[in-house]
């Protein structure tokens, strides 16, 4: 895969994530239902997961900015500690638990979804999945989202919105792997398929 294949594949994975984010956003319209200001809690877990092909648009951004050194030494140094940790997650300085994303826009898919979605039983029903803090601290608001749907409230699912990923590039996007190892691995997807004179400059 060649460096405009490429381009037109990250083209086609950031739209998809723009449709999801614009329905995750009519539900937290429909039921006020949010994060908790600043938590981190998710981005510190060892259930986050991610495919390759979820991650070339964030390793592309990573490149683009010159931070891909300093982002493959951290992940490598969190996978060798066994720390869960996000290599993207930028931890409060006074609330260890907070933080943000140093990477947002081109976040992978289960962040996009986590607290958002709802996912297909073995009946075939959805059963709407959120985070425990999220369950904790705004518990009518979830309630409201049950009820939303029970009625037939338009959500995304975790299956269906895999699928539509993984569908674009099928070799690369049905794995799913740790968040670090997924990081590392993309950026050296990407680096091998970018241009010679990117890693002539890179060598240099």
């Amino acid at each position: 895969m060649g460096g405009n294949e490429t381009f037109n594949l990250n083209s086609e994975i950031l739209r998809t994530y723009r449709s999801i984010d614009r329905n995750i956003k009519r539900i937290q319209r429909a039921t006020s239902l949010s994060c908790p200001k600043g938590c981190g809690l998710c981005c510190k877990t060892q259930k986050i997961e991610a495919t390759i092909l979820e991650m070339l648009p964030l390793a592309e951004a990573i490149f683009q900015n010159k931070e891909e050194e300093t982002i493959l030494l951290r992940s490598e140094n969190l996978i060798e500690e066994n720390d869960f940790s996000c290599a993207l997650f930028s931890q409060d300085a006074n609330i260890p638990v907070n933080g943000h994303c140093t990477y947002y826009y081109f976040r992978p898919l289960l962040c996009r979804l986590f607290g958002f979605a709802a996912r297909k039983n073995r009946y075939g029903d959805l059963e709407f999945c959120t985070c425990r803090h999220i369950k904790e601290s705004y518990p009518e608001n979830v309630r409201r989202v049950g009820i939303g749907i029970s009625a037939g409230m338009n959500i995304p699912v975790y299956q269906e919105s895999f699928m539509r990923i993984a569908a674009l590039n099928p070799g690369i996007g049905f794995k799913r792997l740790p968040i670090n190892i997924a990081i590392k691995e993309a950026l050296e997807y990407i680096y091998w398929r970018r241009p010679k004179r990117f890693k002539m400059a890179k060598a240099s």
